[in-house]
């Protein structure tokens, strides 16, 4: 078996020179976004042991989970 080196080529340049604009988002989120609610409820369930349920709303407990529909923060 035997090794060819060679070398690396510079990218840095041709993405200077054909440097697009970055691509435009669909949309701007106008509030939270799905992760910001569930980091939020997921530390609200930490602290407190009870959230409101981020897929129902009805409570939710860290020791059950939610009794109305059944989701759970694991």
């Amino acid at each position: 078996m035997s090794a060819v080196a060679t070398r690396v080529p510079d990218t840095r340049r041709r993405e200077a020179e054909s440097a697009e604009p970055p691509a435009q988002r669909l949309f701007e989120p106008k509030g939270p976004t799905l992760e910001d609610s569930i980091v939020a409820a997921w530390d609200e369930l930490i602290s407190a042991g009870h959230v409101a349920c981020p897929v129902c709303s009805a409570e939710m407990s860290r020791a059950k989970g939610c009794e109305s529909c059944g989701s759970e923060l694991a």
